[in-house]
């Protein structure tokens, strides 16, 4: 809304102002109109039971058997009045949705507990069967209300149903699991497992794979040699080699998109009238199979002057196989959606491996009342695409203006931000000419031109590939999304009754797309831009970071995906700041019979955060919440909400 417009316009429909294309230049809406003019509710019941049974069938030998269910309803509906907001008048409506949803859980298994000498024997064996995630739901709007109080679709002067969904299972699947645990001395560990998972989202020669694993551990420490070296209280190495599959994936099947006679329409012959028809949007590879994981890990455990000191090292090497893929598929295949609306298919498109380490130490101890704890952990993680399979490199994260901002390819992390570097924004006619004539030498062509429309005061981008012209072959890698870096700490001091805990936590090395600055800096419409926009170009000779309004215009694409939008994602942020006292006994007096303790503390959470990201929040997730989407659609801030920052204040008391 422009500065200019009053909050409140009695004489407009719902009671608050609006600006108008044609009045104010400007259609930017009045956020309060909705705020004030809609009723929003939710009702939700979830429920959660437990049913076991446990049985001992010799001293060393137990049977459980155990049922879980998870089932809940609900009811939503958003009731907005008419009003008039922007360029657009609206009605009286109502969006209603009813559902419910039931996921059972079933589980039996055998335990053997045996202990003969040095020896010490645990083994589990059993079975989980999952029925998956059964559910149905349905979505309706209404409108033409005779007044706000009849806030129930029933009573709206025309409704319909505008969706639904439901029916089959989602994630169940059936499990056969085995594990050994097995300590000699307590000094040698053995653990190992087997798992052969079955999954109805797979095709039926593939629904079925096996998972492996096995560690080993030596407790140093214990043996006799170390007897001599009384400041080492603790000295453990392990190893590990194991197998995991990934099944989430919805159940597979066709998706096919019905038209109207508008936009799907077929003529059996020159004279016949048009008739609906339909298209394969997402069809089914029934070659896809599990997605597994292959990890070996290497560690050593380190305790010292009691443990009042302790260290930890970690080497992992894990490969991630047969990744799955929502990948688009070409128009030409027949596949897709109107508009052209590119169709995609489910495949176990990628491999990659993630290779690191991580280090944690601690140390604690007393002076005297006062007491101190002091802790932090690093790891170092480095990703890369080793094969993608039969397939080629395919995009990903979606941002707007349309582009897909990240690209899967082998010998980058996976879906790395893609697309054009900025050299500068053009000052001058006479340095744009400087460039299309160097185009035409590199070219032989007369009527080359380094950029399509370039014009003074757009973005020149750059010639990566040096044939004289901007064209797609000159994208490039721009960034990943996934941190090399991880870090934390974490402080606790106290003294007598007091006690103060400091936690921090961030990330480094890791690249993030800024999508709000296309609305920010890209005058793609006259209202909500950024006051660096000030300095942008506007005339012949200026120097400027930022191009002319109307970025877009002419074809020249200066709000094409490029790393005009990405920017450095590092941070530091104190989570948590702690400050309590406990009341000492002496204080409670009469009441310590009731009370054994009262401690009373203050709290903030997220107080700080140092960062150069310019977004608000840096800790960006992805753009869906299934693990696809957080493997190949992460680091793209479309605005989300910031991590909220909040301060406490509570009583503990114990009775």
């Amino acid at each position: 809304m422009p500065p200019y417009a009053p909050v409140l316009d009695p004489s407009n429909l719902g009671g608050f102002s609006r600006v108008t294309s044609n009045v104010d230049l400007n259609d930017a809406g009045n956020p309060l109109t909705d705020v004030f003019n809609s009723e929003r509710r939710g009702r939700d019941m979830l429920f959660f039971a437990q049913l076991f049974g446990e049985a001992e069938i010799l001293k060393w030998l137990r049977f459980r058997s155990q049922l879980a269910v998870s089932y809940g309803n609900f009811h939503n509906y958003n009731y907005t009045k008419a009003r008039a907001n922007g360029n657009l008048t609206f009605g009286n409506n109502i969006n209603e949705s009813y559902g419910f949803y039931i996921s059972p859980v079933l589980e039996n298994f055998f335990t053997v507990n045996k202990a003969f000498g040095v020896h010490n024997v645990n083994v589990v064996l059993g079975n989980t069967y999952i029925n998956g995630f059964v559910n149905r739901d349905i979505q309706l709007t209404g409108g033409n209300f005779s007044n706000d109080e009849l806030r129930n679709v029933a009573f709206a002067g025309q409704s319909t149903v505008t969706g639904g969904g439901g029916g089959l299972p989602q994630g169940g699947g059936i499990s056969y699991f085995a594990r050994l645990n097995y300590t000699l001395m307590d000094k040698y560990l053995l653990t190992a497992s087997f798992r052969r998972d079955g999954s109805p989202v797979f095709p039926a020669a593939n629904r079925f794979a096996n998972f492996p694993a096995v560690g080993i551990a030596w407790k140093i420490s214990q043996e006799n040699f170390m007897k001599n070296i009384p400041f080492v209280s603790e000295l453990k190495l392990r190893a590990s080699y194991g197998i995991t599959g990934n099944s989430s994936i919805p159940l597979q099947r066709a998706v096919i998109f019905r038209g109207s006679p508008t936009n799907i329409v077929y003529s059996f012959g020159d004279n016949e009238a048009m008739v609906g028809g339909a298209t394969v949007n997402q069809p089914i590879d029934p070659t896809t199979r599990w997605e597994t994981t292959v990890q070996t890990d290497v560690g050593l455990d380190v305790g010292l002057l009691n443990n009042r000191i302790e260290l930890s090292f970690d080497y992992y090497n894990r490969n991630n196989r047969d990744l799955l893929v929502g990948v688009p598929i070409s128009l030409s295949s027949g596949f897709g959606g109107p508009f052209d609306q590119v169709g995609t298919v489910i495949r176990n498109a990628a491999t990659a491996f993630n290779r690191g380490f991580e280090v944690t130490a601690s140390f604690r101890g007393e002076v005297g009342s006062f007491r101190y704890s002091i802790s932090g952990n690093a790891a170092f993680n480095r990703n890369e695409v080793v094969s993608l399979g039969a397939g080629q490199p395919f995009n990903s994260a979606g941002v707007t203006g349309g582009y897909l901002a990240a690209r899967t390819e082998v010998g980058q992390p996976i879906a790395s931000f893609f697309g054009y570097q900025i050299d500068r924004v053009a000052s001058t006619q006479a340095d744009v000419d400087r460039l299309n004539a160097l185009a035409r030498e590199r070219t032989g062509n007369a009527t080359a031109v380094y950029q399509t429309q370039l014009r003074p005061g757009d973005i020149i981008f750059r010639d990566l590939n040096g044939d004289g012209q901007v064209t797609e072959r000159d994208q490039t890698f721009l960034g990943s999304p996934l941190p090399l870096w991880n870090y934390g700490a974490n402080l606790n001091l106290g003294y007598k009754g007091i006690d103060l805990m400091i936690g921090v936590f961030g990330i480094a090395g890791v690249r993030l797309w800024n999508d709000v600055k296309y609305w920010t800096e890209g005058t793609t419409r006259p209202f909500n831009s950024s006051a660096a926009l000030a300095n942008r170009w506007r005339r012949e000779g200026d120097i400027s970071e930022f191009p002319r309004a109307g970025q877009n215009a002419n074809g020249n694409l200066n709000l094409r995906a490029s790393d005009r939008f990405i920017e450095d994602g590092s941070f530091l942020r104190v989570r948590n700041i702690t400050l309590g006292y406990t009341l000492p006994q002496s204080v409670l007096g009469l009441a310590k019979d009731t009370f054994s303790s009262i401690r009373v503390y203050v709290t903030a959470q997220n107080p700080l955060t140092f960062t150069r990201y310019t977004g608000f929040d840096p800790e960006i997730s992805a753009q869906g919440q299934d693990p696809r989407s957080f493997i190949f659609t992460r680091g793209v801030d479309n605005g989300q909400f910031p991590q909220p920052r909040s301060f406490l204040f509570g009583i503990q008391v114990g009775f």
